[in-house]
C-alpha cells in the first residue's frame, strides 16, 4: 500500500490510502506513518443537514470544545472524513485552532470526491453527482472499497482498536443514524467510553431518552448500547468549555490535566 497526496484549495496537503475491506490496521498505520497517539478521540454521528440553531450549538461544541482540546493536548482524531454535518463543523474548528496530531478520516472511496480526483476526460458534473467532498482540514484519509456508506466501519474500528491500544480513548456521539448506530456498537464492544450529546438529535437523543427513562421500549441495538456501554450524557446547552472539560477528564483523568 502506498499513500497518495491530496492538495486542498486551503493549502492543506493530506495523505490518503486506498485499502480493501479487512486490511490490517498495522499496514495502514505503517503506510501512513501514523505516530503512536498521546490520546485518541473518535467522533461519530450525523452528516445530514440540520436546522440553523442546532448547527450553531453543535458548531460551538465541536469547534471550541473538541477541536480546541485536540489542538491543545495533541489528541489524535478519527472521524468519518466527509465535509458534511458534524465533520464539517469539526473541520472549521481545526482551521481555527490548528491540528498538530493526526486527524484521520475513514470513508468509502466510491462516494467521496477531492481535488485532482476527476480524470480530465470525465465531466465533473457526472463524476461528482452523489459524492461528498472530503473535509479539507484532515491530515490523513483511509479510503475503503465498497458500494455503500457504512462499508468503512470495520476498517475504521480495526484502526481505532490498534491506535487506542495502551493509550486513553473516548468517543463522542452527536446526532447520527443507522451508520452511527453501528459505529457506537463498535465503541461499546471495544469498551470505549462514549460521550453522548443529548439535544443533538436522532440517535444521540434516542440513547439519551432510554438512559433518562423517557423511552421504555428501545430497539435491541439501542438497548445494547445503553446496557453494555460506558455512556455519559452531555447536555448540548452546557457549552464548549464543559464539553472540553468532560473529554479532558475522560482522557486524562483530571479536569485540569
Amino acid at each position: 500500500m502506498k499513500p497518495v497526496a491530496i492538495d486542498f484549495p486551503n493549502g492543506n496537503r493530506a495523505r490518503a490510502l486506498y485499502v480493501s475491506q479487512g486490511a490490517a490496521a498495522k499496514q495502514i498505520i505503517d503506510a501512513l506513518e501514523l505516530p503512536r497517539p498521546r490520546a485518541l478521540l473518535v467522533l461519530n454521528g450525523g452528516t445530514a443537514e440540520m436546522e440553523a440553531e442546532l448547527q450553531g450549538q453543535l458548531g460551538r461544541l465541536l469547534q471550541d470544545g473538541i477541536a480546541r482540546i485536540a489542538a491543545e493536548r495533541q489528541i489524535t482524531l478519527i472521524t468519518g472524513g466527509t465535509d458534511a454535518g458534524i465533520f464539517s463543523l469539526l473541520g472549521q474548528g481545526l482551521a481555527k485552532w490548528g491540528q498538530t496530531a493526526p486527524c484521520i478520516g475513514v470513508t468509502v472511496a466510491r462516494w467521496v470526491a477531492w481535488p485532482g480526483r476527476i480524470p480530465p476526460w470525465l465531466p465533473r458534473w457526472w463524476f461528482e453527482r452523489g459524492r461528498v467532498p472530503l473535509e479539507p482540514h484532515h491530515t490523513h484519509f483511509v479510503l475503503t472499497n465498497g458500494d455503500r456508506w457504512g462499508a468503512e466501519t470495520e476498517t475504521m474500528f480495526a484502526l481505532t482498536a490498534a491506535l487506542s491500544e495502551g493509550v486513553p480513548s473516548v468517543a463522542v456521539l452527536a446526532s447520527g443514524g443507522l451508520i452511527a448506530r453501528g459505529e457506537t456498537l463498535h465503541n461499546v464492544r471495544q469498551e470505549r467510553e462514549i460521550i453522548v450529546i443529548a439535544g443533538s438529535g436522532r440517535l444521540a437523543d434516542e440513547i439519551a431518552a432510554v438512559i433518562t427513562g423517557h423511552t421504555e421500549t428501545p430497539d435491541d441495538e439501542t438497548a445494547a448500547i445503553v446496557q453494555d456501554g460506558r455512556t455519559t450524557l452531555f447536555n448540548i446547552a452546557d457549552g464548549p468549555e464543559a464539553l472540553a472539560s468532560l473529554a479532558r477528564q475522560k482522557l486524562f483523568r483530571g479536569p485540569a490535566a
